[in-house]
């Protein structure tokens, strides 16, 4: 996108209001990127005046276009598909952001009131999608129990994804006990023993 690329060109530069002016084109011109640099803008009051309420909007829009693109590729028709595929090839990590940066406005309340399941929600799609802040985020919700049940197997998982990419946080040594390895599929071979049991304990009730 022209107006976004002369964006970031403008911030770079330390242009803030141009910058500012070149995402709020794009952004009125259906940019998924271009709504989130100018929701950003607007969360922080870089080159413009802070409007919390209006920079949620604007990151909501951006993220709901991401998660449409990034999961389910739903798209009106092929032309509007191709257009989308492109934009993923190019800007997935900015769409990212926008999935990211929605969850931490529905976490502090900016905007929107705060929504503790609903933010957790959008942190785990970033995070499955490979965001290291995101899984760290989602870590630390099963961690503390925020917006989802508590579970520190999970919290651990989560926590050493985002350590795999150079996110590690101190303290957290306790992720690495060999009882947080490979939880899944030891639950699932303790489901399986117990169902053996169960069929042993059938088998000899029956003679």
């Amino acid at each position: 996108d022209q107006h976004v690329q002369k964006g970031i060109e403008y911030h770079e530069l330390g242009e803030l209001e141009r910058a500012t002016h070149q995402f709020r084109i794009a952004a009125k011109e259906g940019s998924p990127v271009g709504m989130l640099f100018y929701g950003l803008c607007l969360r922080h009051g870089w080159g413009c005046r802070a409007n919390s309420a209006l920079a949620f909007q604007y990151l909501q829009k951006a993220a709901e276009h991401a998660v449409d693109g990034l999961q389910r590729g739903s798209c009106r028709n092929d032309d509007a598909k191709n257009q989308m595929d492109t934009l993923l090839a190019t800007r997935k990590g900015e769409l990212v952001i926008a999935i990211y940066e929605l969850g931490v406005a529905l976490q502090q309340g900016w905007g929107t009131a705060r929504s503790p399941e609903t933010a957790f929600y959008y942190f785990k799609v970033a995070a499955q999608l490979g965001d290291a802040d995101a899984q760290n985020e989602v870590a630390d919700c099963y961690y503390r129990g925020y917006g989802t049940k508590k579970d520190l197997y999970q919290a651990a998982k989560y926590y050493r994804l985002a350590a795999a990419q150079g996110r590690g946080l101190i303290g957290n040594s306790w992720i690495y006990k060999p009882k947080y390895d490979d939880h899944d599929s030891s639950n699932s071979s303790n489901n399986s023993r117990v169902n053996n049991n169960k069929s042993n304990n059938n088998n000899s009730s029956s003679k």
